[in-house]
């Protein structure tokens, strides 16, 4: 079996938000939403061991740990703390493939030439270049050498007893057989929430470990769960697919700190339209098109927000994609300080995007009617519209002219009347 490894940070929301030390050293609750109605997401050790658990009320999670100190998301800083961690394992020569915020996978055998050493040595090598303390293990599939990162030794007698955590092929099945079949909603390969029900149908079945989960026919667990039964049955019998690196990429970001009074109103949207701009007179974006942004704000009263937009078709006008964000803005939970704008795909070059095909129509007014005919097809008769003269010389304003469907009989009749006032010399009046 090709040997898979993971990088794992527990409790990563937590650890972004609080760090480290302190997720390991205090009682931390990390919330969703604020006031009476807030929810708890994740807690550290130490909340946990006084009986705090995802999906408690911020009520509830105080009355069972009162010094509990409260957090909320930062998804900025989570972001930039997994873009450096995935960074330095591509540094080391692996190709990623990016799970979970908190999680990764690579296979280390193309690192053992490159640093001279065996998986053990791989994995001691990875640890000591992350930006922070890491859990690192190899095992044949991503779901166990997931577990190998994060289960306590007790737990695993299987596990190599060595300083690194690996997991052979041959002690796969002993190794998973005594997890309980709860891992299945943590670790990979299944979808959260449908994870989650697939535990609880089993342990009503009885069904409490991987290895009697294992046990059962492949028959059974289609009739009864479909393919997520499937899906189930293979990550316990240590089956899985072949990774699927990621592209390394460039960061294109930009980071705009605001001023004092500059969080709110029309001062925002300017603030945003420059960082729009600045985001697209970036060298690294070297004429490419975006196709889609992730917009993010540092907040005032703590913590931060994110929003991730997609353009719809490859975009590097200013005029297009600041407008498509400026709707989001009234999104944000409070006044932000921070706004932080990063490319998260991009597109061709600018020269290859969607253009109006060339008809051969010569250029000016007859290239200009091609356009707009071509327009009223895609969008409908209503996308384009003209001001005609109605009363020019009443005196109500909103009685002088009118908006109508274009109409390219008019379009020419106004020009064959401006040729014509031409030759005769005399002024011709200009469409509004």
């Amino acid at each position: 079996m090709t040997e898979i490894a993971c990088v794992a940070i527990p409790r990563f929301a937590l650890v972004a938000s609080s760090g480290q030390r302190r997720v390991a050293a205090e009682p931390i609750v990390l919330l969703r939403g604020r006031g009476p109605a807030a929810t708890v997401v994740e807690a550290s050790w130490r909340a946990e061991a006084r009986g705090v658990a995802p999906g408690m009320s911020r009520a509830q999670a105080l009355a069972r740990c009162p010094d509990a100190r409260l957090a909320l998301p930062d998804p900025l800083a989570a972001e930039e703390l997994w873009a450096r961690v995935l960074a330095r394992l591509e540094g080391l020569g692996a190709a990623v493939e990016a799970g979970r915020p908190g999680e990764a996978f690579f296979g280390p055998a193309g690192l053992l030439r490159l640093h001279r050493t065996d998986v053990a040595g791989v994995l001691s090598e990875v640890r000591r270049a992350m930006p922070l303390r890491v859990r690192a293990a190899a095992a044949p599939s991503r779901f166990a050498s997931f577990a190998a990162a994060v289960v306590d030794r007790r737990l695993a007698p299987a596990m190599d007893r060595g300083d690194e955590r690996t997991v052979a092929a041959e002690n796969l099945a002993d190794f998973l057989a005594p997890l309980p079949v709860g891992a299945l909603a943590v670790g990979p390969g299944l979808p959260g929430d449908d994870a989650l029900g697939l535990v609880e149908k089993l342990g009503r079945l009885g069904v409490e470990t991987l290895g009697s989960l294992a046990a059962l026919g492949r028959d059974q667990m289609a009739d009864r769960f479909g393919n997520l039964g499937l899906a189930a049955l293979g990550i316990a019998r240590g089956e899985d697919r072949g990774l699927r690196p990621r592209e390394p990429r460039e960061e294109l970001v930009e980071v705009l700190e605001l001023p004092d009074g500059a969080g709110a109103g029309a001062q925002l949207e300017h603030a945003l339209g420059l960082l729009v701009e600045r985001l697209l007179a970036s060298p690294e974006r070297r004429r490419r098109t975006l196709l889609a942004v992730r917009l993010s704000a540092r907040l005032d009263a703590g913590g931060s927000w994110s929003v991730t937009q997609a353009l719809g078709r490859p975009s590097a006008s200013a005029a297009t994609i600041a407008p498509l964000l400026a709707r989001r803005l009234e999104e944000l939970p409070g006044p932000p300080v921070l706004l932080a704008l990063r490319a998260t795909s991009l597109g061709p070059a600018g020269a290859d995007q969607l253009r109006l095909p060339d008809t051969g129509v010569r250029e000016g007014e007859d290239r200009l009617a091609e356009a707009i005919r071509q327009l009223r097809l895609l969008q409908g008769p209503e996308a384009i519209l003209d001001v005609v003269d109605v009363e020019p010389d009443s005196h109500l304003p909103e009685a002088w002219s009118a908006l109508v469907p274009w109409s390219a009989e008019r379009h020419a009749r106004r020009r064959r009347e401006r040729a014509i006032g031409a030759a005769r010399g005399a002024p011709t009046r200009t469409s509004r």
